[in-house]
């Protein structure tokens, strides 16, 4: 045969042949590892003994005896007598700026006249008779601010204001959280025109008036949740200024500065403003908490606000609204459902509700500088009206059954279980003698 022309070479290599190769290659990578290990110098180790020429090497040695003693006896010296801790003179030290609330006993010591802000719907809860013996006793100039009269009737607030007018100085008010910016500022006028709040003339005027000698401060105090620090940006949307953010004092005229950080008022509420301020805590027994709204609601004003038809009041109104909202549960009406739906209209604000007030004798009306400031925000819708602010909500747990354990059981079930015996024994004598027919 011929060859063929220009064949190439295979690349194909033996087996001996490569595994020379890696032999190689391996020995001479340890030949460069050996060559760099060796050209590494090591760094001498310094010997801190003293050589024997050195001169006065026995006084040396001696003072370094020495030092370790003295520090041997002064660490179990320290052991037995630990030092003293001095402390430095105690120094009064503001509240930090960036907290949103101090407590009420700073901006008492701080300041000349106290405005205490209180929740129109519900009072009695808000007032606390210690902190207003303590205000009395400091000689400060008190003033009361009925918070959030929008949403109650005027008939209310002008209940609420015969009553704290007797105390002290007392003022209508509906605060909003906007603050007028450096723009805004220019065109104020257009703003107070327009701006949803009201009865902050009367009170700066009456500020005013009390500081024209001197200088004071004004601090602002109140209850949890009951909207000081609304009022604070009300009083300077009003006067048309800002809320300095490392600063807790506002000069509001060349007599008046407003302490911006409002001081709280440690109380705990026991009526409608514990339920509306701790929903997330009653969304888990509403049926209890609908229990206790059904014996404080009237009639009338349930059936007015729900579109209610005439019902037995209080035990068919969670019947009644089930009804009305279609709400059932195995065919039949879900208490705890309608609780809920209640609950959620009291956390989004669309049930408005008020405390009434009972004490009142006296037609002492609010004045018509008040009413005329705040005239247009005055609330005429239906609310309901609360008997008293004061709700017992007993709360009670469902105990579950534990499965499997015949000690457990209670003597009302056994004697159901000793009467469900006697009748199944009866069926069984029927039983038995079709049987025996059957069987003959």
């Amino acid at each position: 045969m011929v060859k063929a022309f220009n064949k190439k070479e295979s690349k194909r290599m033996t087996c001996h042949k490569k595994y020379k190769i890696r032999k190689k290659v391996r020995e001479h990578n340890k030949k460069l590892a050996k060559t760099l290990k060796n050209s590494i110098k090591k760094k001498r180790k310094i010997d801190g003994s003293i050589p024997n020429l050195a001169p006065f090497k026995e006084e040396l040695l001696l003072e370094a005896v020495n030092q370790n003693e003295m520090k041997s006896e002064q660490k179990k010296q320290k052991k037995k007598n630990p030092p003293t801790i001095v402390t430095k003179s105690a120094v009064q030290k503001t509240q930090a700026i960036s907290a949103r609330s101090v407590s009420s006993h700073i901006t008492v010591s701080q300041c000349d006249i106290i405005v205490w802000v209180i929740d129109i719907r519900s009072p009695q809860e808000c007032f606390c008779h210690n902190t207003f013996l303590e205000l009395s006793n400091a000689n400060k100039a008190v003033v009361f601010v009925l918070n959030k009269v929008d949403l109650v009737p005027k008939s209310v607030a002008n209940q609420w204001y015969s009553v704290y007018s007797k105390r002290a100085p007392t003022f209508v008010f509906k605060s909003t959280e906007i603050i007028l910016t450096e723009c805004e500022q220019i065109i104020s006028a257009l703003k107070t025109s327009l701006a949803r709040f009201g009865g902050a003339k009367p009170l700066l005027a009456h500020l005013k008036q009390n500081s024209s000698e001197a200088e004071k401060k004004i601090g602002i105090i109140g209850g949890p949740q009951v909207g000081k620090s609304c009022v604070i940006s009300t009083i300077l949307k009003q006067c048309g200024r800002t809320k300095a953010k490392k600063a807790t004092e506002t000069k509001l005229s060349e007599t008046l500065r407003l302490v911006t950080v409002p001081g709280l008022i440690e109380m705990k509420y026991k009526g409608v403003l514990d339920v509306l301020h701790n929903i997330h805590q009653f969304m888990n027994h509403p049926t209890e908490v609908l229990s206790a709204l059904a014996r404080c609601i009237s009639k009338q004003d349930a059936m007015f606000h729900f579109t209610l038809p005439d019902y037995k009041h209080p035990e068919g109104l969670p019947d009644a609204l089930a009804v009305r909202y279609n709400l059932y549960f195995q065919k039949e009406p879900d208490h705890e459902a309608v609780g809920r739906l209640v609950l959620k209209q009291f956390r989004d604000k669309k049930l408005k509700f008020y405390v009434a007030c009972e004490d009142s004798t006296d037609d002492t009306n609010i004045p018509d500088d008040q009413i005329g400031d705040v005239q247009r925000l005055l609330f005429d819708g239906d609310a309901l009206r609360l008997n008293s602010s004061e709700l017992n909500i007993t709360i009670t747990k469902k105990e579950k059954k534990r499965k499997g354990n015949e000690m457990d059981i209670d003597e009302e079930d056994e004697e159901d279980d000793e009467e469900l015996g006697m009748g199944s024994s009866d069926e069984e004598e029927v039983d038995s003698e079709f049987e025996d027919e059957e069987m003959s």
